[in-house]
């Protein structure tokens, strides 16, 4: 998950894939979820405390990771890249070298071929943390069937 500090919307997907793919017996195990961002203003940050509020009413309690930037040699080591606006996708792209690494647009995902951005909440309050968790949980789940079809797991209603 990539976003551009990486302390609120890539940070928010993160917690939401990994909780979900803990509770999928077909891709626990077989999914690994990190994010990152592409400006290294926040590295070794933990996300936005707005952020953490917001998952925590909608009950996403795993922890995320502390911010990390999204470098070549991060985003090479991927297999599925999901950015959250055309700038993160530009950037990703510039800097990716790995031909096989997929990069998706989350929104595309819920609204395929728009090219949407998903809002970044930094400068709103509770509120838009918490549409922007909305369209963050329907885009993941949409990315879980996906990923359980390309693993050919069991089908599981996410």
């Amino acid at each position: 998950m990539i976003c551009t500090g990486n302390i609120c919307r890539s940070p928010m997907a993160e917690v939401v894939l990994r909780q979900i793919v803990a509770e999928d017996p077909s891709l626990a195990g077989r999914v690994d979820v990190t994010s990152a961002g592409v400006a290294n203003w926040h590295v070794g940050s933990p996300m936005d405390t707005r952020a953490r509020c917001s998952l925590n009413r909608a009950g996403f309690l795993a922890e995320g990771s502390l911010g990390a930037h999204a470098d070549r040699a991060y985003l090479d080591e991927q297999d599925v890249i999901v950015v959250m606006t055309r700038e993160h996708l530009h950037e990703v792209r510039w800097r990716l070298t790995n031909p096989s690494t997929e990069v998706v647009m989350l929104r595309n995902l819920l609204e395929p071929g728009l090219d949407l951005d998903v809002a970044d909440p930094y400068y709103g309050g509770d509120i838009d943390f918490d549409e922007c968790l909305d369209v963050l949980s329907r885009g993941v789940r949409r990315l879980t069937s996906e990923f359980r079809r390309q693993l050919d797991a069991d089908s599981f209603e996410a």
